[in-house]
């Protein structure tokens, strides 16, 4: 290995990111592991030599250094004794000095306190000189001050005293007795300027009254002296049996005398509360006048909420309602009405549930009464409704007594909703009933179920509407609901409607059974066509079977007689047989068709027997199929020419495979 290699090979094991493995691996690239061995050997004998030569020569360095350490430490020990001392010394003075402050520190809050004793103290004396003073001028005028100005300024004055003595919390027991008898005072002379004021209805007395009782803070005791002055004589006498029986149970009358005196009483002062944003502090409306009110109207007349008259409860309940609402926007809130407990409360007082029970009972009543008829009872004679059948009259009745002014309350909507859809639910039910019972004529069944259908348009248009927007409810049973119903209302139409429909359906479907049975048996005869003409020696047949023309009898006469009463339905019930009979119609005259030819094959190779035998034919026997085919034709063109004019597209497509068939 050169010189210039060697270095850097003993270089690299000093190097932070020397690897043995990259050593080795690019060493024996060159070299063999035993010249390795060798040159570490010797590498390692110069780094021992390197390190002998510098001991040799540092030594004495380290000698000297221990040396000077060692005289350093003996000075530093001969120092520490001054230190300690030092450091008591400090740490006396400190002590002085922190003592020294915290005396200084006292003895200014000391005179700090004192200085704010003394200003209090001061303080305090004027405001008791002038409290005395406010007294001495109270007692001067035992009643009222003429002059409304010198007032205000005492109770402006006053007003200032209290806030600075409670806002410095001097306030003592002497203080507080005399400030509550100087209050007592005040309080009464402003009651007296504020009930004179509010009997002469002077707005200008009126304001400066309630802020002077803003100023001492007592907006409850303005309330609180309307409410007993002025508003409870006035109720006292109105509101009571005694009156109510004058007034010939006429509640609406005693309310009316009410919402006078709160237009006429109370208006100027509730227009000064709103035109004077300082003063909307006050609700008069609310704790005064509806209050007493409501006192009043539970103490006068506790039994103007018994529900054992339904008639008379709904009116009072309503007219209670709107007194109500009257005075929850006198306090500019009427979700007060919803709100508020002591409406509600107030409002508890007529017990719903019963009265409800009590309307349901009679409405209910009544209606099954009307259902529960014999079959010769179960007609109606001619009505506004222009219905046929008495169950649904009542059910018009039933539903219309719901929803009349003089039973419904919004309060109650929903319940009175279920009970129109129960009513309907009844109604229904009856027909199936009717239905499962049977009828001894046929005639008489069909007649009660086309005006039952009939009956069924007059109750879709007042149960189950076909409403685009919400204005059209206008026009149904449904007009008296709140219209934030309304959504509630289109729910109950479409319910209504659901249910109609079903028991239409099963209606039309059991008289589309009956119709079909009676033709589908007389159908049964183009079966016997073959047997008439076989080997009988009839005539060719120049008239459609009796069979076929007694078949179509009771569709046709069907259509005749509903045709003009109902287009729309009777056309949908004639459709529906038609399909149906056509379909068998079909499938009969094709088996009969199968039937024939199959005998004609027969005839035919039994022919070609006889030929071949030297006998002559029969022609005989090819006349018969053709009558039999003849027969069939007459048959099928009378069908095709009665039910073709009546047929829904439907039929048509099977009467023109009928057709086929035979040509």
């Amino acid at each position: 290995m050169d010189p210039r290699e060697n270095l850097a090979w003993k270089e690299s094991f000093f190097k932070d990111n020397f690897s043995v493995d990259q050593c080795l691996s690019k060493y024996t690239q060159k070299s063999d592991l035993e010249t390795l061995r060798r040159d570490l050997k010797t590498y390692g004998a110069d780094l021992h030599q390197q390190m002998s030569e510098i001991l040799k020569t540092e030594t004495e360095a380290i000698v000297n250094l221990a040396e000077y350490l060692t005289n350093l430490n003996s000075k530093i020990e001969n120092l520490s004794l001054p230190v300690n001392q030092l450091q008591e010394e400090v740490r006396t003075l400190f002590k002085v000095i922190d003592s020294i402050e915290n005396e200084f520190k006292t003895m200014v809050n000391e005179m700090k306190n004192n200085n704010l004793k003394k200003n209090h103290f001061h303080l305090k004396l004027g405001i008791i000189s002038s409290l005395v003073y406010i007294e001495k001028m109270l007692c001067a005028s035992v009643d009222s001050f003429e002059d409304l100005f010198v007032l205000e300024r005492i109770v402006c004055k006053y007003s200032f005293q209290c806030n600075h003595i409670f806002q410095l919390g001097l306030m003592s027991e002497d203080i507080k007795d005399l400030t509550r008898n100087i209050e007592n005072s005040l309080l009464h002379m402003v009651n007296v300027n504020f009930l004179e004021a509010v009997k002469n209805d002077d707005s200008e007395i009126l304001t400066r009254c309630l802020r002077m009782y803003d100023n001492l803070h007592k907006q409850e005791e303005a309330e609180e002296i309307l409410k007993v002055k002025v508003i409870r004589p006035f109720m006292k006498n109105i509101i009571t049996e005694t009156n109510l029986e004058k007034l010939n149970q006429d509640l609406c009358q005693i309310y009316q005398q009410v919402l006078n005196f709160l237009d006429s009483k109370m208006s100027l002062l509730l227009k000064i509360i709103v035109t004077n944003p300082d003063l909307r502090s006050y609700k008069f409306a609310l704790n005064s006048f509806w209050k007493e009110f409501d006192r009043q109207s539970r103490e006068g007349l506790p039994n103007i909420t018994a529900p054992g008259n339904p008639e008379l409860f709904q009116k009072r309940f309503k007219s209670t309602w709107a007194v109500l609402l009257r005075i929850a926007e006198k306090c500019e809130d009427k979700n007060l009405i919803y709100q508020d407990t002591t409406f509600q409360e107030h409002l508890k007082r007529f017990n719903l549930p019963v009265y409800f029970e009590i309307r349901y009972q009679q409405i209910a009543g009544t209606f099954e009464n009307n259902i529960q008829v014999d079959h010769s009872e179960m007609y109606c004679s001619p009505n506004e409704l222009t219905c046929k059948l008495g169950p649904t009259l009542g059910l018009w009745t039933a539903v219309s007594q719901c929803f009349h002014e003089h039973i419904y309350l919004d309060q109650l909507a929903d319940q009175f909703l279920k009970l129109s859809m129960m009513l309907l639910s009844r109604y229904l039910i009856w027909f199936e009933t009717v239905i499962k019972a049977g009828f001894q004529d046929q005639q008489a069944e069909e007649k009660f179920i086309m005006d039952s259908l009939a009956d069924f348009r007059v109750v879709e248009k007042f149960l189950a509407a076909d409403i685009i927007k919400f204005s059209d409810i206008e026009n149904t049973v449904f007009k008296i609901v709140h219209h934030s119903m309304s959504q509630v209302i289109l729910r109950v139409l479409k319910s209504n409607k659901g249910s109609i429909e079903k028991v239409q359906s099963h209606l039309t479907n059991h008289l589309v059974n009956i119709k079909f049975g009676n033709i589908s048996s007389q159908l049964q005869n183009v079966a016997s066509i073959p047997r008439l003409y076989r080997r009988t020696n009839r005539s060719t047949p120049k008239e459609p079977s009796t069979y076929m023309i007694e078949a179509l009898k009771p569709i046709i006469v069907f259509q005749e007689t509903f045709q003009d009463c109902m287009r729309t339905k009777t056309q949908d019930i004639v459709n529906k047989v038609i399909l149906q009979v056509s379909q068998q119609y079909f499938s009969l005259v094709q088996g009969v068709l199968q039937s024939v030819c199959k005998t004609e094959e027969s005839l035919r190779r039994l022919k070609n027997r006889t030929s071949n035998a030297g006998d002559e034919s029969t022609p005989q026997t090819d006349s018969d199929e053709m009558k039999i085919r003849e027969q069939i034709k007459l048959d099928v063109a009378y069908f095709l020419d009665k039910l073709c004019p009546l047929g829904s597209k439907d039929s048509k497509e099977i009467m023109d495979k009928l057709k086929k068939e035979i040509c």
